[in-house]
């Protein structure tokens, strides 16, 4: 279930579009600033000494992969059985979730992904970016469960699915109370088996004001094949985009205003029955919009997907450094570097795989993520482990205090 690794026209393409997921979560006439006229080389910005603690300051990006076009929503697939782990990424204009080893090599692990129609006439969202029209037909999140099943984001199937063991494709949500979701666009797997996702407009062709849209966007919980609306898109105040979970659950991170001036992510608590309490401000500023993860630590990785910036902010919200990544310069046909997701890969969760539109990147981290699925728990275990955390609040504030670490506060129970 392999072909060629996409070259040739679909280079091309990528050439032009560069960073078209502007058009998933913004007005078709916003516009990046235009690229400066020389190249840029990748080069880390330190905002805080603790950074040092998770990425080395000479540490180099790598390039694993290009030639996609648009990668997006990636996720590590721990090895099993002696067999070697490998990176899933989504392609949102090549249908198809590729599986990509460490070394590089390229594979469809699922065809026909984002859309299993044949209505091209219709459905998909039509987005311009970069003096070209372009359709978005492909998925655009991936994730796994806590048997290990691969769930994902089909897009213009307006869906969220999950590929049984079997290789049988699961429906699990596309509608609520009879009308159809405006189209999946990320998604965060919680501790006890509940899925979060956030619905956007990347499924319909007009957008959210194209006339087909049958409810707003909203960011929702699935468990047990039972749905629930956890934030609206007036209370996040922008179009739902990138979403994360702490370690332990029991935090909500949402992404707003991505081609604002200033980028925001908004925090909420996560209460026992899975709803969310009111919404603060977590951080601002360079690398938000798109998707998003949190390490074993807390801290919260995310991107920037018109700057090509990865974001790294302490559980306290304070800013520990930024990711730029490499730019060509102003050049024709223009290739723009976006960053429009991350995801801890290696089994040791230590490498930070990031897509950048045309390529998927990486690089080494000193302190361990968090990897999805059976391995969850293993991976901050290992962290725990390793300084000594015990799960009791006393134990929590005599270990964390000397190390610096912050305690966030412990979301309160909902109100009766």
């Amino acid at each position: 279930m392999s072909r060629q690794h996409p070259a040739g026209a679909l280079r091309s393409l990528a050439c032009c579009i560069g960073a078209v997921w502007l058009a998933l979560s913004a007005a078709a006439d916003a516009q990046p600033a235009p690229p400066g006229a020389s190249p840029q080389p990748f080069r880390i910005t330190r905002a805080d000494p603790a950074l040092d603690a998770l990425i080395a300051p000479g540490a180099r990006l790598r390039t694993v992969a290009s030639g996609f076009g648009f990668s997006d929503g990636p996720v590590w697939i721990r090895g099993r059985g002696g067999a070697p782990g490998y990176l899933l990424v989504s392609s949102i204009i090549g249908n198809v979730i590729y599986k990509v080893t460490p070394e590089g090599r390229v594979s469809v692990f699922l065809d026909k992904a984002g859309y299993s129609g044949s209505d091209f006439a219709h459905d998909g969202k039509l987005a311009y970016f970069a003096r070209i029209h372009v359709i978005l037909i492909g998925p655009n999140c991936t994730g796994v469960d806590a048997q290990g099943r691969v769930v994902w984001c089909a897009g213009q199937d307006r869906a969220l699915k999950r590929l049984e063991k079997d290789g049988a494709r699961t429906t699990l949500a596309d509608h609520f109370e009879g009308k159809r979701f405006n189209g999946p666009n990320d998604v965060a797997m919680a501790p006890d088996g509940s899925i979060y996702f956030t619905d956007s407009d990347v499924g319909l062709r007009g957008g959210i004001d194209g006339g087909l849209a049958e409810m707003p966007d909203a960011v929702w919980r699935w468990k047990d094949g039972k749905l629930a609306q956890v934030v609206s898109r007036n209370e996040l105040g922008d179009e739902p985009n990138g979403i994360a979970l702490s370690p332990d659950g029991k935090y909500l991170y949402l992404s707003a205003g991505a081609t604002s001036p200033k980028p925001r992510i908004i925090r909420y608590p996560v209460w026992a029955d899975g709803g969310v309490g009111p919404g603060s401000l977590f951080t601002e500023g360079d690398g938000i919009g798109d998707g998003m993860k949190t390490d074993a630590r807390g801290d919260l990785y995310s991107s920037g997907p018109l700057t090509g910036t990865v974001r790294i902010t302490s559980p306290a919200g304070k800013l520990l450094g930024l990711l730029h990544l490499p730019k060509t310069g102003d050049t024709e046909p223009r290739k723009l570097i976006c960053a429009s997701a991350l995801a801890f890969g290696g089994d040791d969760a230590r490498t930070l795989y990031i897509t950048a539109c045309d390529d998927v990147f990486a690089i080494r981290l000193r302190s361990p993520g968090v990897l999805e699925g059976p391995a969850r728990q293993a991976a901050v275990g290992s962290l725990v482990g390793t300084v000594g955390l015990e799960p009791t609040l006393r134990c929590r504030k005599r270990i964390l205090s000397p190390l610096r670490l912050p305690i966030p506060p412990r979301p309160r129970a909902r109100p009766a």
